[in-house]
């Protein structure tokens, strides 16, 4: 089947892979059990993800211009392929739904409280559903689009921060009072799935992507970058808020943003923050979905815009029937997907394919060298 040839320059990339992984982790909190330490874990997850990330670009290696469903089926043959492919389709349309979820909860909870929820997740829906229509060269430019707003929100509510006095660094001792040992408990599974092994959707964008010899590199970048932002805001969350009411709080970043009061005249940045939030949110669920969509490409042999549109309402919906209330979705995301899905779909499957490539590769540069001296 013929597809669309999808061009992504690597500062599209770098940026993509950047407010890709922010997105959702701003909104909820990031290794909430490490206390102060948190900021620890954050960096050295980061790290870590740098890792995998190249572990991903390594699988793409094997047939430079397919994703990740088509190189799965020249390793596994086509047969195991689709089985596989039916499960990481679930898996990006339902991690989309829990996205598109958390920012459901913020908006109902600080802007929107009377309005129907379904009301704002097929608003939202729509709008995602028609910039993934139009292709992943046009996410990328909204990416790219986004980024500055993002990048100079972060910047200003730091220097607000900062100038106002509201950040207090003594919240942030001791450092590491019980050794590593909490940090560790904090980075597996749980960061080393969110955010930076959720990466494993973005191997659809990433074997298109202009110069792919240099895709690993920038991609490790992105992820090194990424872990230092969440470093920092953690950071800054923690100073203002202390490891208390940041742990008790449902959305700390925004709790830590109210704090600003900039010579009585920069107050009530909420809606701003929300703004930048859903940008992040926007970028993430936009992406889960194209994952799933190019899955059901590879499976049914169909464009994947034929299904944009009822896949978009049926995650929109399916956002809403998640979950009963928001604790229990919490719940869910910390008990349940870190261990049972993350793990097996982002470390387990793709270390097996990472071996098959690396034995296949080998075999290959045998041949040649076998070939070599028969000549």
């Amino acid at each position: 089947m013929q597809t669309q040839v999808e061009k992504i320059s690597l500062l599209q990339l770098y940026i993509i892979i950047i407010i890709f992984q922010i997105g959702s982790a701003v909104v909820v909190g990031l290794a909430q059990d490490a206390e102060q330490d948190a900021w620890i874990a954050i960096l050295i997850a980061s790290v870590i993800g740098a890792i995998i990330i190249y572990i991903y670009t390594f699988i793409l290696s094997y047939e430079i211009g397919q994703n990740l469903f088509e190189i799965t089926g020249k390793l596994l043959g086509r047969m195991i392929a689709i089985s596989l492919s039916f499960v990481y389709i679930a898996y990006f349309f339902y991690i989309a739904s829990r996205v598109l979820r958390d920012f459901l909860e913020l908006l109902t909870t600080t802007i929107f409280p009377n309005t129907p929820t379904e009301i704002l997740a097929i608003t939202f829906m729509l709008v995602v559903t028609y910039v993934v229509y139009l292709g992943p060269e046009v996410i990328a430019r909204t990416a790219e689009t986004f980024a500055p707003y993002i990048f100079l929100f972060l910047v200003l509510t730091s220097i607000f921060l900062l100038a106002g006095g509201d950040i207090n660094f003594a919240n942030l001792l001791p450092i590491l009072p019980e050794g590593f040992g909490r940090v560790f408990d904090v980075i597996f599974p749980d960061l080393i799935g969110f955010p930076f092994g959720e990466v494993i959707v973005l191997t659809m964008i990433m074997a298109s992507t202009q110069k792919f010899h240099h895709v690993a590199k920038v991609s490790m970048g992105a992820v090194i970058t990424t872990g230092l932002l969440l470093a920092v805001i953690k950071i800054f969350k923690l100073g203002v808020l202390g490891t208390n009411i940041s742990g008790r709080s449902t959305f700390p970043l925004l709790s830590a943003g109210r704090e600003i009061s900039f010579a009585q005249f920069i107050e009530r940045v909420d809606p701003i923050i929300i703004f930048v939030m859903m940008l992040g949110i926007f970028i993430k669920v936009s992406l889960f979905f194209f994952g799933g969509l190019k899955g059901l490409e590879y499976v049914f042999n169909v464009p994947y815009r034929h299904f944009t549109l009822p896949m978009g309402m049926a995650i929109a919906i399916f956002s809403i029937l998640i979950s009963a209330n928001y604790a229990e979705h919490i719940e869910e995301g910390i008990r349940f997907v870190p261990l049972y899905m993350h793990m097996p779909l982002q470390i387990g499957i793709p270390g097996i394919l990472a071996l098959l490539v690396l034995w296949k590769k080998k075999q290959a540069k045998g041949g040649k060298q076998v070939a070599k001296k028969m000549v």
